[in-house]
């Protein structure tokens, strides 16, 4: 008889994945995921639903989630499910959903945080003006005017090739 224990989750992060490491070294990352569900009752009521799970991972999986879960990003968990029993402050017990991952994915970054509206949105200095298409370039009289004298180059004559240039895939392959 077979057994199976898999669990498949689509939901939001509730909080940036912490890294922690074992007495041996290994490396163990964890985060809340926050899975939720509408359905419509028998007397026609939307009913909004929020299952929370503890998710677990391990290894170099641990790091790239402790790297790259940041909360509120949309996640898909793939693992095995697992439950503890605890007492919470107030003597209740509780009982927590946990997910041993074997596959962490972002499925969608968090959405922009809006900025208050009482402040001000301050412009980005990594990103680059770009010129009003109805401002017209004046020429600079400073800049170096081509001299008419000057051999200009001939756009029909093939250019040399600089040769090859390397790209992220390239770097993938280089021996260093």
């Amino acid at each position: 008889m077979g057994r199976l224990n898999k669990i498949m989750l689509i939901g939001n992060a509730g909080n940036d994945a912490e890294l922690r490491y074992t007495p041996n070294g290994d490396g163990v990352a964890s985060f809340s995921l926050a899975v939720g569900n509408r359905y419509t009752n028998r007397e026609g009521q939307q009913i909004d639903e929020t299952e929370w799970f503890r998710i677990t991972s391990w290894g170099r999986s641990a790091e790239f989630v402790s790297n790259y879960i940041k909360k509120g990003m949309q996640v898909y968990v793939e693992g095995r499910l697992s439950h503890s029993v605890y007492q919470d402050n107030a003597g209740e017990t509780k009982i927590s959903l946990e997910v041993n991952a074997r596959d962490v994915q972002i499925v969608q970054d968090p959405p922009p945080q809006q900025p208050n509206p009482g402040q001000q949105q301050q412009p980005n200095p990594d990103q680059q003006q770009q010129p009003n298409p109805d401002q017209q370039q004046q020429p600079n009289p400073d800049q170096q005017q081509p001299n008419p004298d000057q051999q200009q180059p001939n756009p029909d004559q093939q250019q040399p090739n600089p040769g090859p240039v390397n790209t992220v895939e390239d770097e993938e392959q280089l021996p260093w």
